[in-house]
């Protein structure tokens, strides 16, 4: 099932369409390896024993990209269920991270585990650029992207201060804030 919140959604016009699609799992992961895999890794970061890293979190199995950065990452729960929400931006290259691409993302399951949900909600932050653009303008805070064309340019550095950048904005300064869209979240109830 995909729920749809166009209509309803405060942001237009982004690279993704607010959607929140939910899954019965085990088809799902015998449907799709990318599904398998964005599962398991689902499953270890759910009750961490460590600060959970950009590398172990679950991808959208459906995206023909990966994650270039993750930050503001957080347990949340829903009426039937859990899951693990953070910032981020997908691409297929070293990517400027900005305000036309950067989404909530959430994945989470049922209390029995039936139900494999992924919710994908864009969301802007003042401290980023509006858009990939070369000539966009970078806010008073803001992150410089470093030059593609030099040999030397640190991306990892780059997205290591996004990351930093981003963990220390104020969940309120993002439009809709973070906190709007974990009630969202929460306020989910998943049934057949």
């Amino acid at each position: 099932m995909q729920v749809s919140l166009n209509d309803y959604y405060v942001l237009q016009g982004k690279f993704h369409q607010p959607q929140i699609y939910v899954y019965p799992a085990m088809p799902y992961v015998e449907l799709s390896t990318a599904a398998f895999e964005s599962m398991h890794r689902l499953r270890n970061v759910m009750n961490p024993v460590a600060p959970i890293t950009a590398d172990q979190l679950p991808a959208v199995p459906f995206f023909n990209a990966a994650q270039v950065f993750a930050s503001n990452i957080q347990a949340v729960s829903f009426q039937n269920g859990s899951g693990i929400r953070f910032l981020t931006e997908y691409a297929q290259y070293y990517a400027p991270v900005n305000n036309h691409e950067l989404v909530y993302h959430f994945q989470g399951f049922t209390n029995d585990g039936e139900y494999y949900i992924i919710a994908i909600l864009p969301i802007t932050a003042p401290v980023l650029a509006e858009t990939t653009d070369a000539g966009a303008v970078i806010p008073a805070g803001g992150i410089t992207y470093p030059d593609i064309n030099d040999s030397n340019a640190d991306f990892q550095g780059y997205y290591a201060s996004i990351t930093d950048l981003l963990n220390t904005t104020s969940p309120e300064a993002f439009t809709p804030s973070i906190d709007q869209l974990d009630a969202l979240i929460q306020s989910m109830w998943v049934a057949p």
